[in-house]
Order: structure tokens, then sequence, then C-alpha cells
């Protein structure tokens, strides 16, 4: 006998101490099977796909007679049903079994349980993965990989993953067939940043591994719809975009992206100062100054707010948000993480800047932790950073700066980074380098005066974060619009330079600054064309 393909895509998890209080006291004082029955049928009706029986705190005589009604209400909807733990009542019921690191192993479970059956593995690091994967083919059929946030559905929580680390566990995965359901604080709001954040990279190719599905206890448990719980869960997970490296091939040329930068330019230019767009910087306290009056010089409005009470209001109205980690504080990181959430749930472009991450054990955790709570859209930063973020030590970060040569395959290391984080990557140097995780660009304008001045790689920023903040086109998308901004914002910063650097009244780097934001307020689409010097690789 063949097992049919079953669909993980929205697997429940019971909790019969979850269940919401029902209309009928009495399900709840005398009997609570039934409400919990017609709740499990509600669940089974919105759309839930699999479901797995966890009775926590109950006898096998109870937890035997559950199963059982249970398996009647999913067999009338042709649902699967997985047992936890109790292979004797999987074995008793016919049913699938689910099995953690502590119960029997997994090549036993499946010698009783025989070859018919659905077999799951609970999975929290890659050892246990590892150990899985050397098993004989078809022992495991799916793996239940969490927690991936905090939950309180559970005593004796292994160490929380993370979406990162669920990440690492699927491209550990690779091409195995072994299915793949995420457990631990997935929620309606969690959702979009799971969904985003952990498509793995496949080697030696442009595509991704996937979730094969979300697993879900309170969520559904706890609603006092189940129905409708479970049809929003599973439309989330079913109209969430497969990952994809997929930019227009009107970026993928040097001269066709030129003709691109020199549109984006000119319709910042040309906005009226009435539609100016808002720039919400979180920046450092250094640089503050220069990147308000860098956004008003490249026609947009800045706002450097970081008041936790206006923030979510903030997002309505900005066309991009700036996070920048070069003020480390707890209060500041977790001004920027409610930031950066509150614009990733109405649609804007998130610029992440992560000053000095390869310079402190505390720096490198905050940014891992922004990237793993906000979805960014583009990360900038010098070759010290962007090697950090990377796991490289081949270029080594002194304080905010960069210490040595740089990379010896600098594009490698930029599309290499992008690809894994699925975010636009532009590493700042005497030559930059941008990618998507497909396409690289190198640029090679700017002036040596640029790296002895303080903020010149966070005015960068503020420049792609500029060109980030327009409304989006027809059918453009916020992956093809961050890689242009960033192009279009460091070209345009580092042409404007130039044009600084040979001014009469530049006598030193201080005079250089004014002059280079004055450049940029003076910048047009010929200087910018005349001036851009960049190659698609």
């Amino acid at each position: 006998m063949v097992k049919p393909a079953i669909d993980y895509s929205l697997y429940y998890v019971t909790g019969r101490e979850l269940l919401p209080p029902s209309s009928n006291p009495n399900d709840v004082d005398l009997n609570p099977t039934p409400y919990y029955l017609t709740h499990l049928e509600s669940a089974l009706k919105g759309g839930v796909t699999v479901v797995q029986i966890r009775e926590k705190d109950v006898g096998g005589r109870e937890f035997y007679q559950v199963a059982k009604r249970s398996k009647e209400v999913c067999d009338k909807y042709s649902v699967p049903l997985i047992i936890n733990d109790r292979l004797d009542i999987a074995l008793l019921l016919s049913c699938g079994l689910h099995v953690g690191q502590s119960d029997l192993p997994a090549p036993q479970a499946r010698q009783l349980l025989g070859p018919d059956q659905l077999l799951g593995v609970s999975i929290n690091t890659v050892e246990e993965l590892d150990t899985v994967l050397a098993y004989p083919e078809g022992t495991v059929d799916y793996i239940g990989v969490g927690p991936c946030y905090g939950t309180k559905t559970k005593k004796d929580l292994s160490p929380v993953l993370g979406v990162r680390g669920v990440r690492d566990l699927l491209a550990s995965l690779g091409g195995s067939e072994i299915k793949v359901v995420v457990i631990g604080g997935v929620t309606p709001e969690t959702i979009p940043n799971i969904l985003y954040q952990t498509p793995a990279a496949m080697p030696g190719s442009n595509k991704y591994r996937h979730l094969d599905g979300l697993a879900v206890v309170s969520s559904i448990a706890a609603s006092p719809e189940p129905d409708q719980a479970a049809r929003s869960l599973l439309s989330q997970f079913r109209t969430s975009p497969r990952f994809s490296l997929t930019l227009p091939t009107s970026l993928h040329s040097t001269p066709t992206l030129l003709d691109q930068v020199i549109n984006l330019f000119t319709r910042l230019q040309s906005t009226s100062e009435e539609h100016r767009t808002l720039v919400h910087h979180l920046t450092n306290q250094v640089v503050m100054n220069d990147c308000a009056n860098l956004t008003l010089a490249l026609g947009c409005s800045p706002i450097m707010s970081v008041v936790p009470q206006e923030l979510d209001q903030l997002a309505g109205y900005l066309g991009c948000l700036l996070l920048n980690l070069g003020t480390a504080t707890l209060d500041q990181v977790s001004a920027q993480r409610q930031a950066g959430r509150a614009a990733n749930r109405v649609g804007k472009l998130v610029v992440f800047d992560p000053v000095g991450c390869g310079a402190t054990v505390h720096r490198k955790g905050m940014a891992d932790q922004l990237m793993g709570d906000v979805r960014v859209s583009v990360c900038k930063g010098n070759a010290g950073e962007i090697g950090s973020l990377l796991g490289s030590k081949e270029v080594k970060a002194r304080g905010v700066d960069s210490v040595g040569k740089g990379f010896a395959d600098p594009a490698s290391v930029v599309r290499d980074l992008a690809r894994r984080e699925k975010f636009t990557v532009a590493m700042s140097g005497e030559v930059d380098y941008i990618s998507d995780g497909e396409v690289v660009v190198k640029l090679s304008n700017g002036h040596d005066y640029q790296g002895i001045i303080t903020g010149s790689g966070c005015m960068a920023s503020t420049a792609v974060a500029c060109f980030a903040s327009l409304p989006l086109e027809k059918d453009e998308t916020i992956a093809s619009r961050a890689f242009l901004a960033a192009v279009t914002g460091i070209t345009a910063i580092n042409v404007a330079a130039e044009i600084a650097a040979k001014r009469k009244d530049v006598m030193g780097p201080n005079t250089f600054r004014a002059a280079m934001i004055d450049e940029c307020w003076s910048l047009t689409a010929d200087k910018l064309r005349q001036g851009a010097k960049f190659q698609v690789l």
C-alpha cells in the first residue's frame, strides 16, 4: 500500500485545556468531550488538513477515548489523525504517530507502526536533524521544527529557534523528501514573518526550500470560532508567495539599469513639496542632523522619532523606514523592532544599517535579532559589517570601520548574503557592491573624503531610504524597488561626493560634508547619468 500524499498546510495540535468557555455551561462542568468534538469538527470545516491529539495530563484510557472519538470526526473529513507519543494508541486506532526526542526512537517506532502510517519527529537542532536524515528512507514522513517563538502551551520547552534557526534547519534538510511543519508561537501575527524569513536557499540554484505547513495550537484551540480561525490561518499559508529570485530583466544589464536609475531619480526630483515622502529614521545620535539634512536635500521629509507611543501611528504615514544600529541601547533596539514590525504590516520598505555589528558580540546579537523580527528590504553596511552578518572572518572590524584589504571575492559575499537573507545587500567601500542574491552590481563612484568624515556610510543609507520611499509603480515589487533604490541612492550620493570634492570652497573633510549635501540638493539627472560608474557583473 502506498501512503497517500498528505497536505500539511494547517496542522492542528489539539489542546482541550485551551478551549474557550462554551455557550452551554454543562459542556464544561459535566462532560467536556462533546464540546471538544464540536469544536474540533468546526476547525475541520474551516480547513484543518492534519490533526494531532496531544493529551498532556490524562491516563491511557481517557487518551484512548478522546483519540477514538476524534478519529471518527476526522474520518468524516478525510483528514489524517496523528497521536502524540502513544504508540499503543496509534496502533489500536491505525493512526499516525508523532514522537519527540525523549520518546521511542523513530526506527523502532516505524518497525512497530508499519510502513503505511505517518510518522513524525520533533526537531530542534541540526544534530537531531542529521540523525533523522541518517535513518533508512521512508522511516520519517515529516518533522516538526520548533519552537519558532516562545509559547505557553508546552512545558519543558526546547530552546527557541527563531525564524532564522528554522531557516537554517530547512537549509540542512536540503532536497530531502521529508516534509516540514513549524510549531511554537505560530499565530496570525507571526505567520507573515515566518513565511517570509524561513525559506532556505538551495545550493547551486535560485530555488528555495519552503515550509510545508504551519503547526498551530492555541490559535485554533482557544478560538470561540475555530472554523473562521482555521480558514484565516490556511489562507495566510496558501496565499503567501513562494520566494524566488525574480528581478525584472530591465535590471539585469548596465544600460537598462542606468535608465531605471535615472527614472527613479527623476521621479523623486519631480515630487512636489506637498507630496514629499516621509523617511522615518531610528538612527544613531552622531549622524542624526546630517541624515535629516540629506533627506531634505534629496527631496524627502525626515522624522527622527524613537518615541514608542507614536511608532505604530507613524508607520501609516511613512514612505520608508531606516533602522541604524549605531546607538545600540536596548531601548533603541526595542523601538526599532516595534517600528520595523509596524512598517512590515503596512507594506513599507525597511532599510537596515548594521553599524558596528562586527565589532562586539552585543551588536552582532542585536543585528541578528532585528533581522529575525523585521523583514528587511535593504541591508547596507561596510565590509566588516557585511562579513560579520555572513559569518565570514576574512575582513575584520575596528569599531564601526572595516580594516584591511577587503574581500578577495566581494561579489560572491554580497550575493551569498542576499540569497540567504532574502534582501538586497549593499556593501560600501572604495568600490561598492550591491546584490539581490542573483544580480550583482559593481559601483565605482565616490571620493576619499567620504572615508574621513563621520557618518558617510549612514548618509548613504539615508540616500537609499529616500529612493525606497516613493510609492511602488504598477507591477513593481518590493524586492525590485529595494535593489533599484540601493543602486540609485548610493550612485547619487557618490556622484555628488565627487562633484563636491572638486569645489574650490572645499578645504577638507568638514567643508566637504556640507558641500556633499549641497551637491545632492543640486544634482540633476544629466549630472547623474554622465557621472554614474557602475557595471552589472
